[in-house]
């Protein structure tokens, strides 16, 4: 443990000693070159409010994840590069990526239903307590991940509480280009894709394939997936543009389990199960369509229908005693998307302002049948909601934002049981029971460039979240939307061409906050959760760039004191990329998470604490010209941790994994 913490205190040394090392570069006006420039404050994105924008006009902590970062990173797949970002921290009782939970800025157990994750601007977010299919999306195909933190709800509404994760993909090049990846790794891992890519006379043509397999670091920790997507996109006119996505994918994975506090910590006994039966499989099928329309100075118009089907089975609890298809639990869920986006850029006292009106739509019917002998639990959702959104640039430094929305859900739930006619088991259903809330939410920021290089922030919007259809099931009378207030303020800053610096303060401030729990209910006290996020990134030089990021995080409840789980106070990355030689990168990065209660421990007095632990992660990647061969370790110093706990029944993470591959661009 030493080591590695020494290994990750001289990455972050690397990064935080960087300022006198800028101070130290020529001045641009002397007889020496300028250095090249390697980062900018007006990155634009679109997350914030559905807009292209720069970075430095939106008054929240903002992270662009690119293409070349992706390439270059150590990870192997979406969760491993989240879990390196400031804010983030990632659970998973699978030990892989299938329903990783992304929890943003403390949100704790319930974090699946408190941060949003969007695919090209539609959420992916299930209806109950699963959260978004991250694995479902290949990592080969992003072509840059946006992550906004803090409060969403105006523009994207329930659920967008901590932040909000769009993952964009890859658009079609012109040169049409094929692709082939194969890797493989430890635990009798290999993955397989094929991709191509281009534009074929007037349309963009995308198309990918590709399988998983492995073992996994677990008994009856197996987890195998396959998926195929297609995109086109078409330019009707100069003015009118046509896309349609699609997305199937399948896969099949083992439910091991957890492992008690005696066993957490043993090599032998951690990987073990007494749950060698329970497994699952599900099917995704995902579809959008949409045009934009732009009419100069009237403005843009943007239309997506979105369409989600998710047909998932399961064992948990297996039995000789009965059938196997008998003892299968089962979810459908469906779901139909509507988003509407108006935009329109004015000029008024000699500068730029921008007005937004959006409208979205979404309706989810939802079946769950828990076997063997359990009930059916049938819901009906539907979520409308209007917002606007106004930028103003008061002078040249100066931009104030301003935005409202309302916002009206309707469900319908019922619980139905099987009852016995005669020799017969028949479904009978039962009473309907009916819930509607309107919600108003508004923020408000504003963003001040003291200089060309140096921009501050700050912002309030309130947020609100409405309970999910797990927790709508078995709930207490009375079960309410939760409410919140969030408070914004930090500073980008840019440090010659080479060093940008970012530092948030946050506060939020939850009233009826809902916890998932045998009866699902509103928290009496009032949650706040206060803490700073640090993100630097530093080019020692062309060759060399360091990275690095800490965050401290106090979740606490208003009454009792008392921490809310899950949440690690202090968290803290970073890494190097380097290229000694053009054909070579080298990735190094560790992450660090301090301990938490255990996710039952409400009190903090009934469970010994989840350890603290470091873990570091490497790759080596070599280009010839088409080709890159890459070979990488997760969790070189191979530390025994876990990240998810409940009652003392701990749910193990991989120890250290070898994998290697290769990419092979064909033309």
């Amino acid at each position: 443990m030493n080591f590695k913490i020494f290994l990750l205190g001289f990455c972050i040394l690397c990064v935080s000693g960087a300022s006198p090392l800028i101070a130290a570069e020529p001045d641009v006006n002397n007889d020496h070159e300028a250095a090249p420039v390697h980062i900018s404050l007006d990155e634009i994105v679109v997350t914030a409010s559905k807009m292209k924008e720069p970075v430095e006009n939106i008054p929240q902590h903002v992270t662009v994840i690119s293409r070349e970062d992706i390439e270059a990173a150590a990870g192997k797949n979406i969760v491993d590069l989240l879990a390196r970002e400031a804010g983030i921290n990632i659970r998973t009782t699978s030990g892989n990526d299938r329903q990783a939970v992304i929890d943003v800025r403390g949100m704790g157990d319930t974090a699946s239903s408190n941060v949003i994750v969007m695919v090209d601007d539609l959420p992916i977010n299930a209806s109950d307590q699963s959260g978004p299919s991250i694995s479902s999306i290949p990592i080969e195909q992003i072509e840059r991940i946006e992550i906004v933190r803090g409060a969403g709800s105006v523009v994207y509404g329930s659920g967008a509480v901590g932040g909000v994760i769009n993952i964009i993909t890859r658009k079609a090049p012109e040169k049409p280009t094929a692709t082939i990846y194969a890797s493989a790794g430890q635990y009798d891992a290999y993955t397989g894709r094929a991709a191509f890519a281009g534009r074929i006379k007037d349309i963009d043509i995308d198309l990918n394939a590709g399988l998983h397999d492995e073992n996994g670091y677990r008994d009856n920790g197996f987890y195998r997936k396959k998926d195929f997507g297609a995109k086109t996109a078409y330019n009707v006119t100069d003015h009118i543009s046509l896309l349609l996505s699609g997305m199937a994918y399948e896969d099949q994975y083992g439910l091991p389990g957890p492992v008690s506090e005696k066993d957490i910590n043993s090599r032998t006994r951690r990987v073990r199960t007494d749950r060698p039966d329970d497994r699952g499989e599900s099917t995704e099928y995902k579809g959008r369509a949409g045009f934009e329309m732009d009419f100069d100075d009237l403005g843009t118009l943007t239309i997506h229908r979105g369409y989600r089907f998710r047909d998932n089975r399961y064992i948990i609890g297996y039995t000789p005693l009965i059938p196997k298809d008998d003892q299968k639990s089962r979810i459908d869920e469906d779901t139909r998307q509507l988003d509407i986006n108006y935009i329109n850029h004015y000029h008024l006292f000699d500068q730029l302002h921008m007005f937004q009106l959006g409208m979205d739509h979404a309706e989810t019917e939802y079946i769950r049948t828990e076997n063997p002998g359990g009930p059916r639990k049938n819901s009906r959702t539907e979520s409308a909601g209007f917002f606007f959104n106004n930028q103003w640039r008061l002078t040249r430094q100066l931009m104030v934002n301003a935005g409202m929305r309302t916002n009206h859900f309707r469900g319908r739930f019922r619980t139905d049981e099987k009852k016995r006619f005669d020799d017969d088991m028949l479904w009978v259903n039962g009473d309907v029971a009916g819930k509607e809330w309107d919600n108003q939410v508004y923020a408000l920021g504003a963003t001040y460039a003291l200089t060309k290089d140096t921009s501050f922030f700050t912002g309030y919007a309130t947020s609100f979240r409405i309970p999910n259809v797990d927790e709508f099931s078995e709930s207490q009378e009375g079960l309410r939307p939760q409410e919140g207030g969030h408070f914004d303020m930090g500073i980008r800053k840019k440090i010659g061409s080479r060093l940008t610096l970012t530092i948030a303060l946050f506060d939020i401030r939850i009233d009826d906050e809902i916890y998932y729990s045998d009866i699902n209910r509103n928290y009496e006290d009032k949650t706040i959760r206060r803490g700073v996020e640090t993100d630097m990134t530093f080019y020692l030089n062309d060759d060399l760039r360091c990275w690095g990021n800490y965050t401290y995080t106090d979740a606490r409840f208003d009454g009792s004191n008392a921490v809310i789980p899950m949440v690690p106070e202090h968290r803290a990355s970073a890494g190097i990329n380097w290229q000694p030689t053009p054909p070579l990168d080298i990735a190094l990065s560790g992450s660090y998470s301090g301990s938490r209660y255990d996710g039952n421990d409400l009190d903090n007095n009934r469970y010994e604490k989840l350890t603290a632990y470091a873990v570091v992660d490497g790759k080596i990647t070599y280009q010839y010209k088409e080709v890159a061969v890459f070979a990488g370790v997760s969790n070189l110093f191979d530390e025994l941790y876990s990240t998810s706990a409940y009652s003392q029944s701990h749910y193990p993470m991989p120890g250290r994994t070898l994998f290697g591959g290769i990419r092979w661009t064909c033309f």
